[in-house]
């Protein structure tokens, strides 16, 4: 019997293409959902099926010590948008945060003080666990997990002193509620991390790649970051997790971090072809874009039920009076995917190629949805 670990929807996917899901029956959905939003590049997407079929034809994993051409120039790739910035591959990421805990306890040994949002998701293994918010993802397993300390955004600058190895920030809050951070709210902790030797860590798993406009949402939002970890989109939904640090600051030390599949061929030709789409269709400026134009038509909502409606490039959150979980549902049995972020949120996570379309008609269903209420 399957376990009921993941939940059930109760839609039994049968295929997929572009913007769209397919259940077993044949019945069209508007994904909205997109994988918890892994799905960056849409269903199917030409360019990287090929880039996966070509990849299939050559050794899969290589295992560690052997130099894999394809993860060379998929990490040069990388530091084209991050120039300056060490490279490592993971599954995941919440993997990707354990790296980055690593290497700022590497670079900041003797400091104990490890710091992050209220609100904030960094991941369900045991470190990442330790800085996720959330009681309820942490109270069963608190006896494998360190004590990291949450504040308030506006509260943070002024918590972080020479004790603190570092700073975990999201951004843009995805499973909190979709809250963005204020430019000059991100400026100051980037400015207290300068001033005290603290390493700030930008958790852009779910902003990143692209997502939000550019290629880190951090960087619009005043966090100047040291350390930062990637996954979902980076290889259109496979299993992969990057952690990017400053050259400057020191690398693992041998045997000290390792992964059997982490960076193997498969994914990495795939993570590359991703990262030439990213410039040659120019989908960080299609993600600005359409997502003004999504919220724009939200906003044009006439319902009580809705509170405020918040987001950044293909990243929208929707604050209602009613529980999230319900409108969610709802939105399903009438052919739109999406998700909650908290109770009383509703996410929307668009992939590169929604059309306007599929906007259009997203908020169409929305808008029935709420008036049946």
């Amino acid at each position: 019997m399957q376990s009921g670990l993941y939940g059930n929807r109760g839609l039994t996917v049968g295929g997929g293409e572009g913007s769209f899901i397919f259940d077993s029956e044949g019945r069209r959905y508007i994904d909205f959902f997109c994988g918890h939003g892994s799905s960056l590049f849409g269903h199917a997407h030409p360019v990287l099926v090929n880039a996966l079929k070509r990849a299939a034809e050559v050794p899969w994993s290589t295992g560690a010590g052997l130099i894999e051409k394809v993860r060379v120039e998929a990490s040069e790739a990388l530091m084209k948008f991050l120039p300056g910035f060490r490279v490592y591959w993971g599954n995941s990421g919440t993997e990707a945060i354990e790296a980055a805990l690593k290497i700022c306890a590497l670079n900041r040994p003797g400091r104990a003080r490890f710091l992050a949002l209220r609100r904030s998701f960094h991941g369900r293994t045991a470190g990442a666990l330790s800085l996720t918010f959330n009681p309820r993802y942490r109270e069963p397993f608190s006896n494998l997990l360190f004590s990291a300390e949450h504040f308030r955004a506006e509260d943070l600058p002024g918590a972080i002193d020479e004790r603190t190895s570092a700073v975990f920030i999201e951004s843009v809050q995805g499973e909190g509620g979709v809250h963005l951070l204020s430019r000059g709210t991100g400026k100051a902790i980037t400015d207290r991390c300068r001033e005290t030797g603290a390493l700030l860590v930008a958790d852009e798993i779910q902003t990143g790649f692209g997502r939000c406009g550019s290629f880190l949402a951090s960087l619009d939002l005043g966090i100047q970051p040291d350390v930062v970890c990637l996954s979902k989109g980076v290889a259109g939904g496979l299993p992969a997790g990057v952690t990017l640090w400053r050259e400057e600051l020191s690398d693992f030390l041998p045997n000290t971090q390792g992964s059997t599949a982490g960076g193997n061929p498969l994914v990495c030709a795939v993570a590359l072809a991703a990262l030439d789409l990213l410039e040659k269709e120019r989908y960080p400026a299609r993600a600005t874009e359409n997502g003004a134009y999504f919220r724009e038509l939200i906003e044009e909502i006439d319902s009580p039920q809705i509170v405020e409606v918040r987001g950044i490039g293909l990243l929208t959150g929707v604050e209602v009076k009613v529980k999230a979980p319900v409108l969610v549902r709802k939105l399903q049995e009438r052919g739109v995917l999406a998700l909650a972020a908290g109770p009383l949120v509703v996410r929307f996570l668009p992939p590169f190629v929604a059309e306007k379309e599929q906007f259009l008609s997203t908020v169409r269903v929305f808008r029935e949805v709420l008036e049946d209420l």
